[in-house]
């Protein structure tokens, strides 16, 4: 995982196409410009701009191994993850911050309203594998940085997992990418 406390890093994410070819670049692996362009249902050039915005700030690498000639381009994530540092001073480095959360955070819910859009049309073994739950607690601040850390501590198992797999370009034939999402934030009664 990837500590982001460079609010350039955040600013080339702020913009909407970006964040959504980072993410599913993140999802998918390496793959080649022309299948992200066609995925995104874009220009390759205009994909290949918005890859060396990101690639300037180490969020993604070129994987030319992969290439069976010079002008098939491959890419991939450079990370396992971000994280973001989230305590910057400077009015216009917290203004980036709160840019960058709010495209992280449509994202979140696009992804979830595309899945239960669509989840019919998967596999039907995969129909109903999803899950989703909500709950009400009544927690101290320190109780509840204390469920982020036990909450964290339960993904880590299948954070490595998932690595490994990436890695190793060793995943059983039914597996599939997952999106995990959660938040605890306290609320104003």
């Amino acid at each position: 995982m990837r500590q982001i406390d460079d609010p350039d890093v955040l600013k080339v994410l702020t913009s909407r196409f970006r964040w959504k070819l980072f993410s599913l670049l993140f999802r998918i692996g390496p793959v080649t410009v022309s299948e992200l362009a066609r995925r995104m249902d874009a220009d390759p050039g205009q994909v290949s701009y918005h890859l060396r915005q990101l690639q300037k700030h180490d969020l993604i690498e070129d994987v030319p191994e992969l290439a069976r000639d010079s002008r098939e381009r491959w890419v991939r994530s450079a990370m396992g993850g971000l994280a973001v540092v989230k305590d910057f001073e400077a009015p216009q480095d917290r203004a980036v911050v709160r840019a960058w959360t709010s495209q992280w955070v449509i994202d979140q819910f696009e992804r979830l309203r595309d899945f239960e859009r669509t989840h019919m049309t998967l596999p039907e073994d995969w129909q109903n594998a999803g899950f989703g739950s909500s709950r009400h607690l009544r927690l101290t601040k320190d109780e509840l940085a204390e469920l982020g850390d036990q909450l964290n501590a339960v993904l880590q198992p299948w954070r490595e997992l998932t690595n490994s797999r990436v890695e190793s370009s060793e995943a059983p034939p039914d597996t599939r990418p997952i999106f995990l999402f959660y938040h605890a934030f306290p609320e104003e009664p």
